[in-house]
């Protein structure tokens, strides 16, 4: 599960922290009865299923969900694209921070994540040309244990990754040739070349990297196409060993949201091979395309989404999927990703989930994982949003809500609903919000 994202000096950020601890004391009376999750709780730690973040407009919501981005990037790429560093007047600012052992100009990742009972935090400093440091570390931070720690391109702690037919001038050679540019500047991470290279070498690493890899999610915009949506539950609903289909399930959780669709069909097509062996796809411009192609052999099909209304003589009439609003649309590709994370368990990250939803659709979704009916395998959920019905739908716990700032001085900033005083989970949280007592409101006047 994931516990926090410490980020520094990032567009907007100059620095601020994305946690999702339990930060209400004891546990409510009679918790494990309830019928929502008030935490999710491994046996290191007590953690909310859902964290969402409400702000102004350009207050920095949508570069927390790209800190994120940036830190996937870097990740599996290294170095370049991934490097978008705090500007203000066109330089970068000095902060204090010793974690700057090169210069200024550099940004810092630092992620907390709980796996088998065990805290992993795994940290990565770099500027738009070479990785300054990174390192991986077990448990809590009064007993960090080094797993790897590289500093200016030097391995510093490799013990718990060197073995008898791996030692440490193989680790180093490994460092030069695969994680290092011409001029020996490491520019791309150690975990992720080491943990795809020779996952046998070391547990962690391995695991590590298969949670940033595999359980987590990022949208923005809220753009996830219906045929991603698809493939994704799939995907999870194969690895699960589970005999519903991706389509059923969603189609069974689509007709309950209440947009008026009776059913959905999916309608295969086969594509035909042009002289050069490419398979030629047709589409109507009115249509739309296909929401996927599959190939299965030699063979592609075209997968084409259609779902069913009934007219005022409640006769079914069909309709390409590509004509449904753009909020049924959105919703649908939303869910694929969303029961995906709910059957395997992750992290699922949309920026302004609430857009073109229904307040009560949105409602639904988020509750999916509060909820002990369908969070089963502790997923969980971090979101932006603008719609504040959802402030007082009894849904999200003061441990579950964020408030972004940004001021000249600081930068974005976030502070959580239960830092502030005087305020309880039966408190009217967006009366509050709205009238300026959370800060994290704009000022409009006409």
């Amino acid at each position: 599960m994931f516990i926090s994202m410490k980020i520094k000096n990032f567009r907007s950020i100059i620095e601020t922290m994305v946690s999702m601890t339990y930060e209400e004391g004891k546990a409510p009376n009679g918790y494990k009865d309830l019928p929502r999750w008030a935490f999710l709780e491994d046996k290191a730690e007590r953690l909310v299923p859902c964290l969402a973040i409400y702000g102004a407009n350009a207050g920095g919501k949508s570069n927390i969900i790209k800190a994120f981005l940036a830190f996937d990037h870097l990740l599996k790429f290294g170095t370049g694209d991934a490097f978008e560093p705090f500007l203000k007047n066109g330089a970068v600012p000095v902060f204090d921070s010793n974690l700057l052992i090169s210069d200024n100009e550099t940004t810092y990742f630092e992620s907390k994540i709980v796996l088998n009972g065990s805290i992993f935090t795994y940290g990565v400093e770099y500027s738009e040309k070479k990785i300054v440091h990174e390192f991986l570390n077990e448990g809590r931070d009064d007993d960090n244990r080094p797993i790897f720690e590289i500093k200016d391109s030097e391995l510093i702690h490799f013990s718990k990754v060197s073995s008898a037919t791996y030692k440490e001038k193989d680790l180093k050679e490994f460092l030069r040739v695969e994680c290092s540019d011409k001029d020996g500047l490491q520019n791309r991470t150690f975990l992720y070349l080491m943990g795809t290279k020779y996952p046998a070498l070391n547990k962690n690493i391995a695991d590590v990297l298969e949670f940033f890899l595999k359980s987590v999610f990022i949208s923005l915009n809220n753009q996830i196409p219906a045929g991603l949506g698809m493939k994704m539950l799939e995907d999870a609903l194969k690895n699960q060993g589970q005999k519903e289909t991706a389509f059923d399930k969603l189609q069974k959780i689509t007709t309950k949201l209440d947009f008026g669709i009776e059913r959905l069909e999916i309608d295969r097509t086969k594509l035909e091979q042009d002289a050069a062996g490419e398979y030629q796809l047709q589409i109507n411009p009115l249509e739309g395309g296909p929401i996927g192609v599959r190939r299965e052999g030699p063979e592609a099909f075209a997968e084409y989404l259609y779902s069913y209304h009934k007219n005022d003589e409640q006769k079914e009439v069909r309709f390409n999927f590509n004509r449904e609003s753009m909020g049924t649309q959105i919703a649908f590709g939303v869910l694929g990703s969303i029961l995906a994370a709910l059957e395997k368990g992750g992290l699922v990250l949309i920026d302004e989930l609430d857009r073109s939803l229904h307040s009560l659709v949105f409602q639904q979704i988020v509750q999916m994982f509060t909820n002990k009916r369908y969070n089963t395998q502790n997923a969980q959920l971090i979101f932006t949003a603008h719609n504040t019905d959802l402030l007082d739908a009894d849904i999200l716990r003061i441990s579950e809500i964020d408030f972004v700032n940004k001021t000249k001085k600081k930068g974005t900033t976030i502070q959580r609903l239960v830092e502030f005083s005087d305020v309880r989970n039966v408190t009217n949280f967006r009366k509050r919000y709205l009238s300026g007592e959370f800060d994290g409101i704009p000022f409009p006047y006409l």
